[in-house]
C-alpha cells in the first residue's frame, strides 16, 4: 500500500540538475531546486543536459498539440506552432505564437512576446527522468524491507459483518448523522482503506451522499456520491477510490478517529437504512455465524468500529462541518445499511516524506543509472557526436564494472546507497519499520 503521487510530489526539488553553460540547453529553473545540495550531474561526468538532448527521442515533441487560433489557452499550456514548442505565459485565445529574434537561446526572460514564449522540451523529458527515478526508488525500498520481513501486509479486503439484514428492520429517519467511527491502531505507517462500502437501503432509490471525516479537521477529508439502484433492500456494494485512513498524514493529527457517515435528512424520499442484527460491543457468537468471528478478531486487531449517532447540526447539508463528536451516541446494535470491506498495510507514504532527506543519495544514483543506460543504448537510435564520446561497451562499463573483476560501477553504488538506507530506517516502527534482528550466526571455519 503506496501513494506514489503523494511521494512524487514531495520528492521534487530534493535532487536538482544543474544550468549548462550552453543556453540551447537550459531548463526550467524549477528543475535547478535541490533541498539536498546534491545534483544529479555530480552522479557521473557523462551525466550532462547535452547527453539527455542527444538521447531524447526525435517524436518527443509530437506530444503537444498544434497551435489553434480558435481554442483557449490558459496559462502554463504548451503547443507545436512553426517548428518550436510554445508555453503560455498567460490566458489568451487567438494570439499566434512567435518571436522574431528568437535564436535558440532558451534562457532569457523576455522575446517580446507577452503571450508565449519559447519551451525547451528537454525540461519535460529531464523532468520524466526524475520522476521515474523516485518511483523506482520507492519500490526498491519497499522491496528490500518486505524481503528483511521489517514491513508487510496485515489485513486484506474483509467485510465488517456478514450476511444482511431483515427487510422489514428498517432504521427509522430521525435527522440525524449516522455511521461509523473508526479508530485506526496507534502506529506509525499502518494505514487502512476502506476498498468498497455496501448499502442496504429500502423504500427508495438516488443518490446517498457519504462524508469521511477526521476528529483533527473541521472540514470532510472526502465526500462520496452512491448512486443506490435497488428498492427491494438488497445490498449493493460501491468501490471507493483512495478512501485511506492513516494513523498521521499531511491531512491529519496523529490518531484521532474518522467518522464514515451521512446525513438521514439527506436520503432520497422514502429510503430507510435497513439494519442487521449485530451487537458491536462484544464478539459474535462462535457457533452461531464463524464468519462474523473470524472477521472480528482479524479487524479488531488493527481498529475500532463503532456505530454512532448524532444530530444533525443545522444548515449541515449546505455547509457540512465536523459537529461536536463529545455528543457522539453509541449505538451498538445498529448498523445504519452501511458495510465496509477494508484492507489494512504498512503505508510508508508519509514515514518516506517526512524522512525525504535521507532518500536523496539512493535518487540521485538512481536516476544516473537510468540516464547513463539511456546514453549507452540509445532507444531511439538517434546518430550524433555523444556516440564518439564513448562507446557503449565502456558506458556499460562505466554502470555496472567488471562482472569478472572486482571493478566496481555506478549500479555498486547505488546498491551501497539502498544498503545504507535500509539500515537507517530499521527499527523506527514496531509494526511497519521493525527491527528484524537475526541474531548472532555461527559458522564452521
Amino acid at each position: 500500500m503506496i501513494r506514489i503521487k503523494d511521494i512524487q510530489a514531495a520528492f521534487k526539488g530534493l535532487v536538482g540538475w544543474r544550468q549548462p553553460a550552453n543556453p540551447a540547453f537550459a531548463i526550467d529553473p524549477s528543475l535547478e531546486e535541490s533541498a539536498s545540495g546534491l545534483y544529479f550531474q555530480d552522479a557521473h561526468p557523462m551525466l550532462t543536459l547535452e547527453n539527455m538532448a542527444a538521447v531524447m527521442p526525435d517524436t518527443w515533441n509530437l506530444q503537444y498539440p498544434e497551435w489553434s487560433a480558435a481554442q483557449p489557452y490558459r496559462k502554463g499550456d504548451k503547443v507545436r506552432h512553426s517548428g518550436i514548442v510554445w508555453a503560455a505565459l498567460q490566458d489568451s485565445t487567438g494570439q499566434e505564437p512567435s518571436a522574431a529574434d528568437f535564436n535558440g537561446d532558451y534562457s532569457r526572460e523576455d522575446y517580446g512576446n507577452p503571450y508565449w514564449r519559447p519551451y525547451n522540451t528537454l525540461s519535460d523529458y529531464v523532468r520524466r527522468l526524475a520522476e521515474g527515478g523516485m518511483a523506482a526508488v520507492v519500490q526498491a525500498f519497499l522491496q528490500t524491507k518486505q524481503l528483511a520481513g521489517e514491513t508487510r501486509g496485515l489485513l486484506e479486503r474483509r467485510a465488517f459483518f456478514d450476511g444482511a439484514g431483515r427487510i422489514k428492520a428498517t432504521e427509522q429517519n430521525r435527522h440525524r448523522i449516522v455511521g461509523y467511527e473508526i479508530v485506526p491502531i496507534r502506529s506509525m505507517g499502518v494505514t487502512a482503506k476502506i476498498e468498497r462500502v455496501g448499502l442496504q437501503m429500502y423504500g427508495g432509490t438516488g443518490t446517498v451522499r457519504l462524508y469521511l471525516f477526521h476528529s483533527s479537521q473541521p472540514e470532510p477529508v472526502r465526500t462520496f456520491e452512491l448512486q443506490y439502484t435497488l428498492q427491494n433492500g438488497g445490498y449493493q456494494w460501491f468501490a471507493l477510490d483512495g478512501c485511506h485512513l492513516p494513523y498521521i498524514s499531511v491531512g491529519n493529527n496523529a490518531g484521532g478517529a474518522w467518522y464514515l457517515c451521512y446525513d438521514q435528512d439527506e436520503l432520497p424520499t422514502g429510503m430507510e437504512a435497513v439494519n442487521v442484527s449485530k451487537d458491536w460491543s462484544r464478539e459474535p457468537c462462535g457457533t452461531c455465524n464463524i464468519g462474523s468471528l473470524e472477521a472480528w478478531r482479524a479487524i479488531t486487531k488493527f481498529m475500532q468500529v463503532s456505530p454512532f449517532m448524532h444530530p444533525a447540526p443545522q444548515g449541515f447539508a449546505d455547509s457540512p462541518l465536523l459537529w461536536d463528536i463529545a455528543g457522539n451516541i453509541y449505538t451498538n446494535t445498529s448498523n445504519y445499511g452501511l458495510n465496509c470491506e477494508v484492507t489494512v498495510g504498512c503505508d510508508l507514504t508519509d514515514f518516506m516524506i517526512q524522512q525525504r532527506q535521507a532518500f536523496a543519495t539512493a535518487l540521485q544514483r538512481q536516476v544516473a543509472v537510468t540516464a547513463l543506460r539511456t546514453v549507452a543504448l540509445n532507444p531511439g537510435v538517434r546518430v550524433n557526436r555523444n556516440q564518439s564520446n564513448a562507446t557503449r561497451a565502456e558506458l556499460l562499463y562505466e554502470i555496472d564494472g567488471n562482472p569478472q573483476g572486482r571493478a566496481m560501477g555506478l549500479a555498486h553504488e547505488l546498491r551501497e546507497a539502498y544498503r545504507a538506507l535500509s539500515i537507517d530506517t530499521s527499527g523506527i516502527d514496531r509494526v511497519c519499520l521493525a527491527c528484524n534482528n537475526r541474531g548472532v550466526r555461527y559458522t564452521m571455519a
